[in-house]
This record gives structure tokens, sequence and C-alpha cells, in this order.
């Protein structure tokens, strides 16, 4: 079975009640409370799932949502794997920032991200504060703080930061709302007016061999779409998350697509870079060896068995997700709903029908060696398919041996082994 993944999301909202955005918090279980020992570690889980598992526009829709980050993090880069629209990072000034951070904090603002200065509990430490100039809102903890210190906070952030939004925080009882209101706050959070909800979901590993080849390669300046559709089509767990990233509307990408290469050309090369970090820091090392080789050589199979030039990029896709769900033990059906494939290449995933159900037969039908049902799926050409699961078997291992992975167990049966020079298959 597949563990199972939380995140939690705390409503904030404006004057008039109505939901402004979301702030997204980590959770190791279903429990309510979480012990966090490593802030920035929490921050790189939920950033993992709020965009790898869930997708941002499941989670908080046309809201915002609120991300916490300690600027040292920012200086990372690793926030761009985020849209910047509708997204709004919550510093932690928990040390004093240099002015490399500073300057990487500036270029995010500059590529359109928006800080709000989190835990803020005094107008001391709002004076001193390097941040601030660097924020659009401004976070006050309503429950360490007086009446008349919250509304010296929100006068002085008047005058000084006008525009800047303010949100009082941690609001826990009626007489703290009713301070934050007259203060003339903005926005308001807080057990208050809403507990987090935890929301839960299998998890979708991918295989951490096949994740880190990626990243290191995406390093390089002169990698090409062709070099990324090559490395992300050897391992189907990889070539998931990256269609599910597709899926989310917060990268404005909410169509269907054709074939993985259609994705990562949706994406981009700059885009998948990016999500090359976050898939791996929620890779796993469990993946089958055995599955995942197996997919490889389905895609190769189907791809080199679909006559139309037009077609091969979809069966390879096809042939590639075809055993995900025996990877996550999930129903296919259940698989396919979360990610933006066409129709042709979801009916030959669940029903094995389509222009692609053919060729996924025919890959199918080479695993098992099935003599007869490749006579009568390719009639005249059982040479040409014997020969072409060949040549899938001894590239699946080259791919995954180049990639640092262990050779592949999947041997080709006496049986299905031909003859080379013979090519080409009408599907």
């Amino acid at each position: 079975m597949t563990s199972d993944l939380f995140i939690a999301r705390q409503p904030i909202f404006d004057g008039d009640r109505r939901t402004f955005g979301y702030e997204l918090l980590y959770r190791a279980g279903p429990d309510s409370l979480a012990a966090i020992d490593d802030p920035d570690a929490a921050t790189k889980e939920v950033m993992q799932r709020a965009v790898l598992d869930w997708g941002m526009e499941r989670i908080i829709g046309e809201h915002f949502g609120f991300i916490n980050a300690s600027p040292q993090l920012i200086a990372s880069g690793l926030h761009r794997s985020l849209p910047p629209e509708g997204i709004i990072i919550e510093l932690r000034e928990d040390e004093t920032p240099d002015g490399n951070v500073l300057d990487a904090l500036a270029m995010a603002r500059r590529e359109g991200y928006h800080f709000a200065l989190d835990n803020v509990s005094s107008l001391e430490q709002l004076r001193s504060s390097r941040l601030l100039p660097l924020t659009s809102m401004v976070k006050v903890e309503a429950h360490l703080l007086g009446q008349d210190d919250f509304g010296r906070i929100a006068e002085w952030v008047r005058s000084e930061r006008p525009g800047t939004l303010l949100i009082a925080e941690k609001i826990e009882q009626s007489n703290q709302c009713s301070a934050a209101v007259e203060a003339g706050y903005d926005l308001f959070e807080g057990h208050y007016f809403a507990r987090p909800e935890i929301l839960r979901r299998a998890a979708r590993p991918s295989s951490m061999t096949s994740t880190l080849s990626l990243m290191a390669e995406m390093q390089r300046d002169d990698i090409d779409i062709n070099r990324v559709e090559e490395l992300v089509g050897t391992d189907p767990t990889l070539a998931y998350r990256i269609l599910a990233v597709v899926n989310s509307s917060a990268f404005g990408l909410d169509r269907r697509v054709e074939s993985l290469r259609h994705a990562i050309v949706l994406l981009g090369v700059g885009q998948v870079r990016r999500l090359a970090t976050l898939i791996a820091m929620s890779a796993s090392g469990e993946s089958s060896e055995e599955l995942v080789a197996a997919a490889a050589i389905r895609a190769r199979v189907a791809s080199e068995v679909t006559s139309n030039p037009e077609l091969k990029s979809g069966a390879f896709t096809v042939g590639l997700l075809s055993l995900t769900d025996a990877l996550y033990q999930t129903p296919m059906e259940e698989l396919v709903d979360e990610l933006p494939v066409s129709a042709s290449i979801r009916e030959a995933l669940i029903d094995g029908t389509g222009p692609f159900g053919t060729a996924l037969a025919i890959a199918r039908a080479c695993e098992r060696a099935d003599i007869e049902q490749l006579m009568e799926l390719a009639p005249e050409q059982v040479a040409s398919v014997q020969n072409i699961y060949a040549d899938a078997v001894n590239w699946a291992d080259g791919i995954r041996g180049q990639l640092g992975g262990r050779r592949s167990k999947v041997r080709l049966p006496q049986e299905m082994r031909a003859p080379s020079g013979v090519h080409g298959v009408a599907v």
C-alpha cells in the first residue's frame, strides 16, 4: 500500500468574513497539531505537496495561498517552483538577513513574488526590520498584544508603509477580533474564525534514481527538450509527476495534452528545471525497478509499432503510464483522472481501446511472449515486432544504466528473440 500525505489549510478572511486566502501548513499525520523541528524542511514539504501532490488550484482555488519560508530559503531559489501569481510567501525574520539574502528577495519581488512579514509582535520589531521594505503585507500576532499596541502598529504601518495590508493573525477570542477590526486591520486569521482543515491523499512518489539524474542533467546550460523527454521518458513515476503538474491551472496550463513531450514543451525547460529539484526532494527509493523497466520497454515498443509519426509520442506516453496502477497500487481510472491527458490516451490506459489501444496490446503480448496474439494484432509482422521488442529491452537497460540504476531484471524470452534487420510495423 502507498503511504498517505497530509497538508493543512487555514482560511484568512476579509472584513466581510469572505475568504481571501489560505495559509498552507505542514502536517505529518491526521492530528491537528504539528511538531516542527526544522522550519525550512517543513516549508519544502508544504511546497512539494501543494505543487506536486494536490496542485495549487485544488487547495486554494481562486484564492491566495500563504506559505511560510525563511529569507535564506528564498535566496536558494526554491520559491521559483511556485507560480508567483496567487502566492504570498510569509517571511520569518529570525535572524538579520545579510546583503546577499536581501538582494535575492529584491530579485524575487521583481519577478512578481509577494512577501508578508510574519510573526510581528511589537512596533520596535517593525521599525528595525530589514525585510519590511520588501513586503506587501504585515502579519501581527493578536494574542500577544493589547488593544493599544495593536492600534499603534496599525497607525505606524499606515503612515510609514501606505498600501501595505495588515493581517491580524492568531485571533483566538472575540475581544482580539474586536481590537483588530477597530484598529483597521484588513485581514483576519485564527482559531476564533476557523481551525486548520487537514487534507489527506495517497502519496504518488517518484523514483529517487531517475529524479536525481534528471535534477543533475537539468543543471546543464545546453539541455534541450529532446534530452528532457529522454530522461523523463525512462521512468513512469517521473512522467506521472510531470503530467500532474501540467494539470495544475496555477501554471496556466489547464488543457489536455497529447503526449509526454507535449507536456514538457508546455512547461518549458526552465520550469522543468525548477520542478526537478522539488520532485527530487519528495522522491522515493522504493519504486520497483522491474515495473519501471517494464513500463519503459512498453513505451518504446508502443511507439515503434505505431506507423503514424504524429501518434508515436502519444503511444510512447501510453506505454510509459500503463503500469502506474501497479506502481502506485491505485486503480488506473483514478490515476488518469488526475492527469490532463487526451481522450485517446485515457481510452488506451483504461479500456485498451482507441488509436493507441492496439499498440499497447502488442507491447503486452511481447511481455508474455504470446506469439498467437501477436499474429492476430500484427499479422505478417511478427518478426518486426520481435525485433522491436528486443531493441526496446536493450534500450531500457542502456538508459537506466546511464542514469545510475541497476540493470533491469526484465529479460527477453527465448522465443521472442529474432534476427535483426526487420523494422516497421503498420499500427
